[in-house]
């Protein structure tokens, strides 16, 4: 028999109390990592037993989830979710819905059916007419049919700002209305999640050569918004990948003396990109295997690098909300996304809590100001926990300065005033300093930085 965490238990009853009426629908917002799968999969088996529903349809944004989806399922019912005569359901992904015909759909008018939503905010729409194809086929054949839905979401919010399928908005600011909440520094205080610890790498004389004018920039912030290179050109600088592998590197050999699985993940810009970064970390003496939807059978892939030991994996997006890798500590974001979307669910990769309460999942990024204002927000939002992390040229790719005090460095830099250039040294920011504090810290973090630009340009 399933422990359910307490959280889980809490939602399952919040649930049960508003499936009290029929035709309910439940939002349940829980920070990535929290263990949502259980939850949902342990209310359906409730729902069963109480012979309250009949069938229990579920759908997901990857086969990788949904398979995950299923075993659980099957692991907490004792029942099969295939689909086929007999089954008490299937696991399906949101892709599959445009595949379903009506005679599925009537499923619906003859059981009464509880249908699971996971990362409902991929479904988009109030209504048909502002749907994405997802929420037009949840609103045409599942609301309002369903006898009981549940949606499950850790980032309830879309970049288009289109409303999530079956959410309902209140107040002045429009926003959603959740029934039960359970966020990340919840999750980190009872040690259902890791605490993050984010680095950022930024540099202050970046040089870019252009019809034999030499042009600098301070930071990586002032190099986008003033040069003509792109985000892109950063990231597929070999110095730079280099640079963001090499403490990946450093970072996870550490953490592979306390855990001796831990893994990596490494999220990409394009296939091109994952292949070149393969390339440069297998010259740093690391191996790596690299999952984009070409290859054959990408979910057998990373279902064996789940259950290997395998240090390094490297993906665009398949490995990036849903994909449960407890083992996944390190990640280097090397991605061309820069939504606070995608950031969160990259990040939630490398906090699944894994053998202790107290374990720590550590995201290694370039300072794209985006990625600086993301991170300020987690700060802000576990203030206790957060770790935000700046790396000096002088630093080693493996040491690390911790401050269990504040010190008069760390004060000016929380401040917003900015320490002179020799202080700017390992510095984390821990509970101690104040909320969100993520100020003027940038330093250089890549010594041959000034010259890739010139090399790009004489490619």
């Amino acid at each position: 028999m399933i422990i359910l965490r307490r959280w889980q238990q809490e939602a399952i009853e919040a649930a049960l109390r508003k499936f009290d009426r029929q035709f309910s629908h439940f939002l349940c917002l829980a920070t990535p990592g929290a263990g949502k799968t259980v939850m949902a999969s342990a209310l359906a088996n409730i729902l069963i037993e109480e012979d309250r529903v009949d069938l229990v349809l579920c759908f997901s944004p990857s086969t990788v989830v949904a398979n995950d989806f299923k075993v659980e399922l099957e692991a907490l019912t004792k029942k099969r979710f295939c689909g086929g005569l007999g089954a008490t359901g299937s696991s399906l992904t949101y892709q599959s819905m445009r595949h379903l015909d009506d005679t599925f759909w009537t499923l619906l008018d003859t059981y009464r059916v509880l249908v699971i939503f996971d990362e409902i905010h991929h479904c988009a729409g109030s209504e048909v007419g502002n749907a994405n194809a997802w929420g037009a086929d949840i609103l045409e054949n599942i609301q309002g049919k369903a006898y009981f839905t549940i949606a499950l979401t850790g980032t309830p919010w879309r970049s288009d700002t289109i409303p999530i399928a079956l959410a309902s908005y209140v107040g002045e600011k429009n926003q959603i209305y959740v029934d039960y909440r359970y966020g990340l520094n919840q999750a980190i205080r009872d040690g259902v999640c890791r605490s993050p610890h984010l680095t950022t790498l930024d540099n202050e004389l970046i040089r870019v050569i252009e019809d034999n004018e030499s042009f600098s920039f301070t930071s990586i912030s002032e190099f986008l918004d003033k040069s003509n290179l792109s985000y892109i050109d950063l990231i597929g600088h070999d110095e730079v990948i280099r640079q963001i592998l090499k403490r990946g590197i450093a970072r996870l050999n550490k953490e592979r003396l306390l855990a001796c699985d831990a893994g990596g993940l490494i999220v990409a810009a394009s296939i091109s990109h994952a292949k070149h970064i393969q390339q440069l970390l297998n010259k740093l003496g690391e191996a790596s295997e690299v999952v984009t939807y070409q290859e054959s059978d990408p979910e057998s892939l990373i279902q064996q690098f789940k259950h290997s030991s395998q240090k390094w994996i490297i993906s665009i997006g398949m490995i990036s909300e849903g994909t449960n890798i407890p083992r996944l500590r390190v990640c280097c974001y090397l991605s061309l996304v820069t939504t606070e979307l995608y950031f969160r669910q990259v990040l939630g990769r490398v906090l699944r809590a894994q053998y202790s309460p107290i374990e720590t999942g550590y995201l290694i990024m370039p300072a794209h100001p985006r990625l600086l204002e993301f991170s300020n927000r987690i700060a802000e939002e576990v203030p206790h926990y957060a770790v935000i992390k700046s790396s000096s040229t002088n630093d080693s790719c493996d040491s690390e300065v911790t401050t269990p005090n504040v010190t008069e460095e760390s004060k000016s830099q929380s401040s917003g005033i900015e320490a002179p250039p020799e202080t700017l040294s390992a510095v984390e920011i821990r509970e101690e300093s104040p909320q969100g504090a993520l100020t003027s810290w940038y330093d250089s973090a890549i010594d041959s930085f000034g010259r890739f630009q010139q090399k790009i340009f004489m490619l």
